[in-house]
């Protein structure tokens, strides 16, 4: 996962780029945000072409909110959304997305992926069962077309651990004061633009450049050896 911004003089905010395969979106915190994960579909829309299909549970896919963070609208065209209210219709749902995505399919989409399987209308057993399955399907679908699958989970616990299991990253997105920092295996944010031109760094950002700086004093420090050659010219 890298960074999607380009340095134009005064930093722009950064996003995580999604790569290939299971991605699991970690929002900490116990309110049931949708902007993080909104943010990355519309974002990952604008860098590529294609279009994003969504598996949605529990309300996740929300036009307006969507529509509030969308520079343009067009890229809500490029969104087809399917949405479960049982566990059973989900795992149908998941199922069909064998059919449902092609070569024009860029993301795939599948917010709260444990939330009915957990519910009371299905035996324990079952619900992790379906549970099982649907990864499996959707880890089959992002080998076969190459493309990432964004996944959250409703409660991190020992039944959705599987998921977190399965995923090739896990993206942890916590709230500070400045604004949502993302955090992945190769990415972190680390400056936070502001009004007027100024930017707002972060300790990990210094901490980094504190790194660079020692490194290369040491390699300063470190006098080259003189070779020696024997003979005359």
């Amino acid at each position: 996962m890298r960074p999607n911004s380009q340095t134009r003089g005064t930093p722009e905010p950064e996003l995580p780029e999604l790569d290939a395969g299971v991605r699991l979106l970690n929002i900490e915190g116990t309110d049931r945000a949708t902007e993080p994960l909104h943010s990355l579909v519309l974002d990952h829309l604008l860098l590529n072409e294609g279009t994003a299909v969504w598996v949605d549970a529990g309300g996740h896919a929300v036009t307006q909110s969507l529509a509030s963070l969308a520079p343009s609208t067009r890229a809500l065209d490029r969104i087809r959304v399917a949405r479960a209210f049982t566990a059973h219709q989900h795992y149908r749902l998941v199922r069909r997305l064998r059919e449902q995505v092609g070569e024009e399919t860029t993301l795939l989409v599948c917010p709260e992926l444990d939330r009915f399987y957990r519910e009371a209308e299905t035996y324990a057993d079952e619900g992790e069962d379906l549970l099982l399955r649907t990864l499996a399907t959707i880890a089959g679908i992002a080998d076969r077309h190459d493309v990432p699958v964004l996944v959250t989970r409703a409660t991190a616990d020992s039944f959705s651990n599987p998921i977190e299991a399965a995923a090739e990253e896990t993206i942890r997105c916590e709230r500070t004061k400045f604004g949502p920092r993302f955090v992945g295996a190769e990415f972190e944010t680390l400056v936070y633009p502001m009004e007027g031109g100024t930017v707002q760094t972060t300790l990990a950002f210094w901490k980094r450049v504190l790194k660079a700086r020692a490194t290369a004093s040491d390699a300063v420090a470190t006098p080259t050896p003189e070779v020696t050659v024997d003979g005359a010219y």
